[in-house]
């Protein structure tokens, strides 16, 4: 005779026996208990490159549909510091860790990884109707610290006003550091939300100079570009009208462009992670070719072997 399991005790088995039945699903955490190609993962990002990274991890996902990225713009800044804290464990921003960034880590015993994925740049936009076409160097130094102006076709002194995509966004942190040398900005410099408001102002303000990432207006089949493509430009930029150069892959690949900067994917793992899965993406063929198609130079281009027939 077959000894039977009563009501009593089938009901304290049950939970046991419910939580069996999903062992093939379980995951203790998944940001933390991941593959390279599956798990989720937090992604702080440079507000400037916002359309670049969403698209780069839309394609990742469709391509590993057990991968799941949470995306969060912020300054470069912002993003450090949350990959420090242990916030994310990826970023996507346009400079490398500064000396005391690599020594806030190093305290922890850490030494994120990273690799460059592509170039963008800061860049000059403004109103159709704005009669200028071109700003040196020293000239735009010279109007962001309030000691200087522009002259338009005419040959008149132009009222012009900068405004900038962010307060404390990257952007600013280059025009500081690599523009103005850590000058305070002028009268006629100002901030505003975001790049796609700050883009919109300058399309509809004549003598308005806007100064946003080229990631914004680089992909001309996006929407927004496409939205604003009638009444706004790139101005050029240069040290003299004969040295002149607008922003665009041909230009940050011949390093003509003065403002030209690099993108990285820096993360704070292992290799055998779902950030180092991502940032390979972003650095392999398929993330390569997503910005060359959206406008950006890739930082590694595949090669291009020509046969020829001489018979």
């Amino acid at each position: 005779m077959r000894p039977g399991i009563n009501a009593q005790t089938l009901l304290k088995l049950l939970p046991a026996l419910v939580a069996l039945s999903g062992c093939d699903n379980y995951r203790k955490d998944d940001y933390h208990d991941n593959s390279p190609t599956s798990g989720q993962l937090k992604v702080y990002y440079d507000e400037g490159l916002e359309l670049h990274v969403k698209n780069q991890a839309l394609t990742f996902e469709s391509q590993y549909y057990k991968a799941h990225l949470e995306l969060r713009a912020a300054n470069d800044d912002e993003a450090v510091l949350a990959m420090y804290n242990d916030s994310c464990k990826a970023i996507v921003v346009s400079r490398l860790l500064n000396d005391k960034e690599k020594a806030m880590f190093a305290s922890r015993s850490f030494t994120p990884a990273y690799s460059k994925v592509a170039y963008s740049a800061v860049a000059l936009v403004t109103s159709t109707e704005t009669p200028i076409t071109f700003v040196s160097r020293e000239q735009l130094k010279n109007i962001l610290v309030g000691k200087g102006s522009l002259r338009d076709s005419s040959g008149n002194n132009a009222d012009i006003r900068i405004v900038i995509d962010r307060n404390n966004s990257s952007v600013m942190r280059y025009l500081t550091d690599s523009v103005m040398r850590s000058n305070t900005f002028g009268p006629a410099c100002s901030s505003m939300g975001s790049s796609p408001e700050t883009i919109r102002y300058a399309a509809n303000n004549r003598n308005v100079i806007g100064i946003v990432d080229f990631a914004w207006l680089s992909d001309r089949d996006d929407e927004f570009y496409k939205s604003v493509e009638n009444n706004i430009r790139f101005l050029a930029v240069g040290d003299s009208f004969s040295a002149e150069a607008l922003p665009n892959q041909s230009t940050f690949k011949l390093e003509t462009y003065p403002f030209t900067r690099p993108v990285y994917v820096i993360r704070n793992t292992g290799d055998f992670t779902l950030a180092k899965g991502f940032e390979s993406f972003v650095a392999g063929p398929k993330g390569q070719l997503t910005f060359l198609k959206q406008g950006l130079l890739p930082a590694r281009q595949g090669e291009r072997n020509i046969e020829v027939n001489l018979e």
